[in-house]
């Protein structure tokens, strides 16, 4: 599967050896066609979750499509509607069972980064995809954990007024963001204070710092900023030990109220989709890739694929 696919790893970037991406070619040349672009969890700062973890979700893509299928995933095994696939690696934050002494690591070995410099490599990351491969808007943003941090940021720090300007990707036609963290004091709040050490480390002591980088508490519009946005898929799995049913409710909640997307049952209209049936534990699901690919086959649907 993946593996029959042409695979390339690209370096976006000279200052750390994490700036890179991975990309599987299926048909690049059609213009017509959309690439699955993946921005990996990990907590910001785990360096055994790479881009390459994305490999099974591509394998389940492959075998599944949507032409045979309802909401619910696939079975035919078309991907006329994919041009290629690309997963992010990113500058990573410090993780205490995998230290490094900064005075003897090479600086481009060092895992030292803190927000947003995480961010800034997705977005160089997106540049450099779009400058190599020209798919534009053509494509779905998938993040998992952190990674559905990430995307949502990306979109809170875009500008509005130019969405092609050089430095800044231009934003994706559909966004999936499964087992997404996105209200950074309140589920540590609730996990009684276990993530504030990964939070610290990706944000700084001040918990303002990290309401601050929040999704949910963008202080402006996405709808605003992604005026070209087509869709936005929620995923959480009630397996999850890890980040619980509030983060997605939540998340989906500001999305309707605040942004003004409407929200749609399975199969229907709107531009939001909470789905709260995925299964496995927080990590099992990118592990398997079954469910990640059902959500991006649903997402390929609603931008008329399959259809």
């Amino acid at each position: 599967m993946a593996a029959s696919l042409k695979y390339t790893l690209h370096q976006y970037g000279s200052q750390n050896y994490l700036q890179k991406l991975g990309v599987w070619e299926v048909d690049p040349a059609n213009a017509g066609k959309y690439w699955v672009v993946y921005i990996h969890g990990g907590a910001w700062r785990d360096p055994r979750v790479a881009h390459e973890t994305f490999a099974p979700s591509i394998d389940w893509i492959l075998s599944t499509s949507p032409t045979t299928a309802t909401n619910d995933g696939g079975g035919g095994g078309s991907t006329g509607a994919i041009a290629g696939f690309a997963s992010i690696d990113y500058r990573l934050s410090p993780h205490p069972q995998f230290p490094q002494d900064r005075a003897t690591t090479p600086a481009d070995q060092y895992r030292g980064a803190r927000h947003p410099d995480h961010l800034h490599d997705v977005r160089s990351a997106l540049v450099f995809l779009q400058r190599t491969y020209g798919f534009g808007a053509n494509y779905v943003l998938v993040g998992h954990s952190a990674g559905g941090a990430l995307a949502f940021q990306l979109l809170a720090t875009s500008p509005s007024d130019t969405p092609t300007a050089t430095e800044h990707p231009v934003l994706p036609a559909a966004i999936v963001s499964f087992e997404g963290l996105y209200d950074f004091t309140g589920v540590n709040k609730r996990y009684d204070g276990a993530y504030a050490p990964f939070f610290r480390d990706a944000f700084g002591d001040d918990p303002g710092s990290w309401d601050a980088a929040a999704p949910i508490k963008f202080a402006g519009s996405y709808a605003a900023k992604w005026p070209g946005g087509k869709f936005i898929l929620l995923g959480w799995s009630p397996d999850d030990t890890l980040v619980d049913e509030p983060e997605a409710d939540d998340m989906a909640r500001r999305l309707r109220d605040v942004d003004g997307l409407e929200e749609g049952p399975k199969g229907g209209e709107g531009r939001l989709l909470l789905l709260k049936d995925l299964r496995g534990d927080h990590d099992e699901i990118w592990r398997s890739g079954e469910h990640v690919a059902r959500i991006v086959w649903i997402a390929l649907r609603k931008l008329g694929v399959g259809l």
